[in-house]
Parts: structure tokens; C-alpha cells; sequence
């Protein structure tokens, strides 16, 4: 009897959160849809949301009127309610960091921009140790309120096992973020790899998981392409899942001084990269308005380089377009790999237009014919506080996957 009383409990739990992330994806939605869309009773739905509402983070809505049929009673809808909690986000990358302060359903309540980048451990710790509570207090929202603290950053992060494996700076495997800055807060903390946090932000805040597998692919700093398959982000052996910006694509190339190969997709096509055949550019008798753009070279930006795209300069042009022809046949081998369904593209390299249309013929180029036509491509705007948003999602992940 304790055996099956124990295999009622695991059913009861698994119930209870796949209602709830149910809930959260399709809302609103009423209980009888709900119940018709898992195969499960109203009963049980009815049994499973009502501790929900009590809770706070659920209530009932009527449907909208030309939804209503007739003129009996309006149909009863569920829907999260976004101001039940709130969530700080960071986004701490090689550039520097964001904090974000977002509702349950990821709308933006306040946001602070530093110029500080990711670095060693202890220093990160205290410095977030000092920032968020004073951003928290900022906004004005009550502690009781905040579900909790979403930190992504770029490395080999497994935040399903709280594991962090790699993020090329001194101290964070012999560390746990979460729990050391978690014990210094007293709010729960979750960390995640940067780009996977955004895989996970566009399912739950954006909804723009229609269709997998799901592919987010991502150029900055490092470029990498996250994973969704069967409604899970891909992980794999060391959390090294989507680095494809370490996949090696030209022989003899130059040295990543990120991994230490030579010829891999980040060191011909990373910003880090162009930024510095740019510099290199700059150096030489070469036309380039990117003189007068910058004076000193070390200041170089990738808007300034853009900008120079944009006005006709040929040698940053020509820059460009061989990053993007490396970033097409990178992505255009993935879809023969894998072939998703959908792919987001982020990035400040895909901000200009003509930028997009090279990727896409490029990738359209490369891949396998029979892929033509089969996945939706979407190019996101550039939003420098798309990060911080993500790390907010990752703790939203945590709480939907919690049980009773």
C-alpha cells in the first residue's frame, strides 16, 4: 500500500505541473480545453488549479465576447496574473551587465544598464552581492514578491543540475553561483548559459515555439545555437550542447582566444573577430571611414562598424560579408544535421537588412534542397535587454516545474 500510495503522489505532481506550464504556454484557457488538450479529467483539472488560485498566481477570466456563443453563461478562462510575482534578471556577459526586473509573464518593470563585464568569481559574487538588492530596493517591490534571481552568462552551464562546467574566467567551477549569492540574498538563484536562456524565454515569454526542433541561433561576442527538442533544451555531455562557434570551418585559421583552435567559427566571424580585422584595417594605407569614426582603434564598436557598412565602406563590407558567409554555411550545416523547424537569428550583425538577406541566401545555398521551404526563420530586433529578460525566464522555468 506504501508502494502505491507513493506512485499516486508521483502522478498527482507530474499532473500538477504539467497543468500549470500547460496553463502558463496557452493562456488563457479554460478548463475543459485544458482537460481535452492533456487527456486528463475536469475533476482532476478543476482539483489541480483551484489550490493555484488560492495561491495568487492563477484567476479565472471570462472570455471575450465573440468568443462567447449564445447567451448562456460566459465561458470561464484561466490566465496567470502577471504582477503575482516578479523576477530579477541578469545578464552578465563580455561586454557587460544587465539587470532586469520583469512580472511572471516577462513584461519589463525596470531595468539598470553597468558597464562591468563578466570576470573572476569573487569579484562577480560581491558585485552582485552589492547590485541586486540595490536595484530591488530601487523598484520598490516588496521581497515577499520576488520569485527569484535568473543569471545567465556565456560558458558550459548545465542549470537543470546547477552545474557549471566552463566560463573561461577564473574561479566558477569550484564555485555554486546559486547557492553562495542564493544564501547572501536570501531569495532563490538560478544560473544558465546565455543562449539558452534565451531559447527558454522565447518558449515561455514569447511564445515562439510553434514547432520543433527549435533552433535560437546567436552571434556576439562567441556565437552559439541553442536547441529545443521534444519540448526539452538541449544540454548534452559537459553542457556543451549548441557551441557551434567552436566547430572548426577553416583549416589553419586563425587562433580562437576563447577554445585555442585554430580556424573555428568564433574567431572569423565572433564580434571579437571583426571588430579586430576592422583594427587591422585601420592600421593600414586602406580607405576606411572608419578613421573618422574612431580615432583610437581600441574603442573600435560594432555599431561604428556597421555604420561603415552601411555607407558604402568596401573593406568593412568585405569584413562582413565573409563573416556572414561563414555564420550561413555554419547554420545551413546545422539544418542538414538536425533539421528544425524553426530558427531565431539574434544578433547586431543581422541589424542591417541586406545583412539578413545575405544570411538567408547564403544558408539557402548551402543546405540540403530538400530543407528548402520547411523552416521559418525569424530575425529578432537588436534589444540589449533580451539577456537579462532570458535569465528572468530561467527562474519562471524553475517555478512552473515546481510540484504541490
Amino acid at each position: 500500500m506504501n508502494e502505491r500510495g507513493s506512485n499516486h503522489q508521483l502522478l498527482k505532481q507530474n499532473n500538477h505541473t504539467l497543468i500549470k506550464k500547460h496553463i502558463y504556454r496557452n493562456s488563457p484557457i479554460s478548463r475543459v480545453e485544458i482537460a481535452q488538450q492533456l487527456g486528463l479529467t475536469t475533476a482532476t483539472i478543476t482539483g489541480m488549479v483551484n489550490p493555484m488560485i488560492s495561491a495568487g498566481f492563477l484567476r479565472e477570466t471570462t472570455a471575450p465576447a465573440e468568443e462567447t456563443k449564445g447567451a448562456g453563461r460566459p465561458r470561464m478562462m484561466l490566465e496567470f496574473v502577471p504582477e503575482a510575482y516578479y523576477i530579477c534578471g541578469v545578464d552578465c556577459g563580455p561586454y557587460r551587465t544587465n539587470y532586469i526586473l520583469t512580472d511572471l509573464r516577462g513584461n519589463t518593470v525596470a531595468v539598470r544598464h553597468t558597464d562591468q563585464p563578466l570576470g573572476e568569481y569573487q569579484v562577480t559574487l560581491e558585485r552582485f552581492a552589492g547590485d541586486i538588492p540595490e536595484f530591488l530596493e530601487e523598484a520598490g517591490i516588496p521581497r515577499e514578491k520576488i520569485l527569484g534571481v535568473g543569471i545567465c552568462l556565456p560558458g558550459m552551464i548545465d542549470g537543470s543540475a546547477d552545474k557549471i562546467y566552463d566560463t573561461f574566467h577564473d574561479g566558477w567551477t569550484e564555485h555554486s553561483i546559486s547557492m553562495e549569492l542564493g544564501e547572501r540574498l536570501g531569495l532563490k538563484v538560478e544560473v544558465e548559459n546565455n543562449v539558452r536562456a534565451r531559447a527558454i524565454s522565447a518558449e515561455l515569454f514569447d511564445r515562439m515555439v510553434k514547432a520543433e526542433p527549435f533552433a535560437y541561433f546567436f552571434v556576439s561576442f562567441g556565437i552559439a545555437c541553442q536547441m529545443i527538442i521534444d519540448g526539452k533544451v538541449l544540454y548534452g555531455q559537459s553542457a556543451a550542447a549548441g557551441e557551434i562557434g567552436h566547430t572548426v570551418v577553416q583549416r589553419n585559421g586563425p587562433v580562437c582566444p576563447t577554445c585555442g583552435n585554430r580556424g573555428c567559427l568564433e574567431a572569423l566571424t565572433g564580434e571579437r573577430a571583426i571588430l579586430q580585422q576592422c583594427r587591422d584595417i585601420m592600421a593600414t594605407d586602406t580607405p576606411t571611414v572608419l578613421k573618422e569614426f574612431c580615432e583610437n582603434p581600441k574603442l573600435l564598436t560594432m555599431e561604428q562598424v556597421l555604420a561603415a557598412q552601411q555607407m558604402g565602406d568596401q573593406a568593412v563590407s568585405q569584413v562582413i560579408e565573409d563573416a556572414i558567409e561563414y555564420l550561413g554555411i555554419a547554420l545551413a550545416n546545422t539544418i542538414n544535421l538536425v533539421s528544425p523547424r524553426a530558427i531565431v537569428l539574434e544578433g547586431r550583425i543581422f541589424s542591417v537588412p541586406k545583412n539578413q538577406e545575405r544570411m538567408l541566401r547564403t544558408v539557402e545555398q548551402y543546405m540540403f534542397h530538400i530543407h528548402s521551404g520547411m523552416t521559418d526563420f525569424t530575425f529578432l530586433p537588436y534589444d540589449p535587454d533580451r539577456g537579462a529578460r532570458a535569465a528572468a525566464a530561467v527562474i519562471v522555468k524553475e517555478f512552473l516545474n515546481r510540484t504541490i
